[in-house]
């Protein structure tokens, strides 16, 4: 039996025979956020500017487990991608190409760094406490809607002549400029998604209430950045005293202790 790398390498020629000139296809491994590693490639019609990463982990393990033919599996893939260039997001990247375009749409987030450190040594990023702050830019389509986002690499940050200083406070002022971020108590949060008949505090009962409160932003999308603006922590000290823990429990929020 092949091993994914003798199986990926065998796709990805049957896929260029079938594909002839109409394709470019460059084998492409990615590691993606934790540390979470993919094996495939990256297809891009002649002529487009964008184009699509096909992964094979999945495929192969169907392949390992006789779940599926590998000459299915080709048909499959290749039928996978005929059906991305039917439906491929109408997507505007020229203003990604120049920092005087794109620098109105970066922002930071934050994921964890023992979990990332071979993503780290491609990406610009500083460290925050355990975390690491790294950079994306906001993919639009060409009526201008957001559509998605783009992780932002060091060659990225090279192209457009920027250092990874200049890249955190252009992120950190776009945040600002964003709107006022999200700062409420966790049993409001709760009982703002609950039915109206149920309470996530009941009013009869002696325990003292939760005293913790959750921070993302209005987007509730990579919220937990927003620890990084020191007037918002300025804001939550006056607020709740000078006793408080933050726990970034996602990259889409903090949850903020009263200690």
């Amino acid at each position: 039996m092949m091993s994914l790398e003798e199986f990926a390498e065998n796709v990805i020629r049957e896929i260029r025979e079938r594909a002839g000139s109409a394709f470019r296809i460059k084998e492409q491994n990615v590691t993606k956020n934790n540390n979470v590693k993919k094996t495939g490639f990256f297809v891009m019609k002649e002529g487009a500017d964008i184009g699509q990463c096909v992964y094979l982990d999945e495929f192969y393990r169907e392949y390992e487990s006789d779940g599926m033919e590998f000459d299915e599996i080709v048909d499959e893939v290749y039928r996978m991608i005929l059906g991305y260039e039917k439906e491929a997001p109408d997507v505007d990247i020229s203003g990604f190409r120049e920092w005087e375009t794109v620098h109105g749409d970066i922002y930071p987030k934050l994921i964890n760094a023992g979990e990332n450190k071979e993503l780290l040594e491609k990406i610009p990023h500083r460290m925050f406490m355990d975390l690491a702050v790294v950079y994306y830019a906001v993919a639009r389509n060409r009526t201008q809607e957001k559509i998605g986002t783009i992780l932002i690499y060091n060659e990225h940050m090279e192209r457009w002549g920027q250092d990874e200083e200049n890249l955190y406070q252009t992120a950190l002022n776009n945040m600002h400029a964003d709107g006022e971020p999200y700062f409420e108590n966790i049993e409001t949060v709760v009982n703002d998604i609950l039915p109206e008949n149920i309470s996530l505090w009941d009013e009869t009962l002696p325990h003292p209430r939760i005293e913790m409160y959750i921070l993302t932003n209005h987007h509730k999308c990579y919220g937990a950045a927003e620890v990084l603006d020191k007037d918002i922590l300025r804001v939550i000290a006056d607020k709740m005293g000078d006793g408080f823990i933050m726990l970034p429990s996602s990259v889409h929020e903090v949850i903020i202790l009263s200690s």
